[in-house]
């Protein structure tokens, strides 16, 4: 538990002495949101575009911040400043707080605020000069209708079942369609693919977190001149796909290699490789670093 930075409501508690109420409703229910950032040479990397998401996964749930943005910041700096180590994953947790065993949220007064810092992850060099192995789960991603998987919220079982189907299978991620057959995303990030040099990524409207990376290559694609587009995806097209990659805060762009069985025929492939290089530029402009 050494490697860890932890806060509740501001206050810096030793990992093994955290904790919370067994009555907060994030603990209860899973009625909470929470944000990652990272940093890039030790300054946080897009927390004006994390900030804005957890506002509007928040909003969702009709549970507005009680804390300023400002504070925010400063205390995501200050968790990486207390860590020992170069890059830090930085995650801020706000559950609906304390209140009476009822799910009607009323009786919770004060949000809790949970940090959680710990060194930014190393995924294996092999994942990305070879590319990983992804599956395509049998759980469905919840409809929009449900739990909207917009809100970046505590609720996460569905993703906790589909990533042991693929650790089961040895499968770095899962990516997940929803009830009416289409790809939304995988557990923990969003997923592209690219045919005939044509990226496409599922579209919002299909029921999927819409990932702070997932936007920067948006972007990058712009930028690049290559044809890019939100689309409608079904499990042909990613087992017709020249190239696939997926996307995320820790992992950036990292190429996938087989899906299920199938060996992708380019890995890493050059238009991944030319995303990849051009996100790594926006990776290290100060414009995007706080």
């Amino acid at each position: 538990m050494s490697d860890y930075v932890i806060s509740i409501n501001g206050e810096f508690i030793p990992p093994d002495k955290a904790s919370i109420s067994v009555l907060d409703h994030g603990f209860l229910f899973g009625d909470s949101v929470y944000e990652v950032v990272r940093t890039v040479h030790g300054k946080l990397f897009a927390a004006d575009r994390h900030l804005r998401r957890l506002h509007a996964s928040a909003a969702a749930l009709a549970m507005p911040l009680q804390r300023a943005d400002d504070w925010f910041l400063e205390h995501l700096k200050e968790m990486h400043k207390r860590a020992s180590w170069e890059e830090s994953y930085l995650r801020v947790i706000v559950t609906r707080g304390v209140g009476e065993l009822d799910l009607h949220p009323a009786s919770c007064a004060s949000q809790t605020v949970v940090g959680i810092a710990k060194p930014l992850p190393q995924w294996p060099h092999d994942s990305y000069a070879h590319g990983c192995k992804v599956v395509l789960a049998n759980v469905r991603r919840n409809p929009k209708q449900a739990t909207d998987p917009a809100i970046k919220s505590g609720n996460y079982l569905n993703n906790v079942l589909a990533i042991m189907e693929a650790r089961n299978e040895g499968a770095t991620e899962a990516i997940m369609m929803n009830v009416q057959g289409f790809l939304t995303e995988c557990t923990t990030s969003n997923v592209f693919l690219v045919k005939g040099g044509v990226v496409r990524t599922p579209a919002l409207r299909q029921g999927l977190l819409e990932g702070v990376t997932r936007g920067f290559i948006l972007e990058v694609c712009a930028r690049l001149g290559l044809a890019c587009e939100e689309a409608d995806l079904r499990d042909e097209d990613l087992h017709n796909a020249d190239e696939v990659f997926i996307t995320s805060t820790t992992r950036d762009v990292m190429p996938v290699g087989t899906v299920g069985e199938r060996k992708l025929p380019f890995v890493p492939g050059p238009v991944t490789l030319k995303i990849a290089n051009a996100y790594h530029e926006m990776l290290e402009d100060p414009a995007n670093h706080q």
